[in-house]
């Protein structure tokens, strides 16, 4: 599916959080930069008064910086993750409730 039809379908919340992340990308120069800042010249507001096919063009514009940003948040939840497993491990009588585990986590 192209990435237009699935901001299409995003809520605002989701939709905006993407977009964040790129117009973090941005801030830091990108090696694409000229061409983004082409495509955004039009935005008087930046990514986010664009359309979706401009948030798609700009997306591909950065997709290699995405990527190292998608592979540092993981090595950073690995750390989280080690602590969910021991929780999941100490609940052996599956006693635990969601409410009590969100606060926990």
């Amino acid at each position: 599916m192209k990435l237009e039809k699935i901001l299409d379908r995003l809520n605002s919340i989701d939709k905006n959080n993407f977009i964040k992340v790129i117009d973090n990308i941005i801030s830091q120069n990108p090696k694409n930069a000229k061409a983004i800042d082409k495509i955004l010249s039009s935005a008087d507001r930046g990514l986010k008064s664009v359309d979706n096919q401009n948030v798609s063009k700009v997306f591909s514009l950065t997709e290699d910086e995405f990527y190292e940003y998608l592979k540092s948040e993981f090595q950073d939840t690995s750390n989280q993750l080690d602590i969910l497993i021991d929780i999941l491990i100490r609940d052996g009588n599956c006693i635990i409730k969601q409410d009590w585990f969100s606060r926990l986590y």
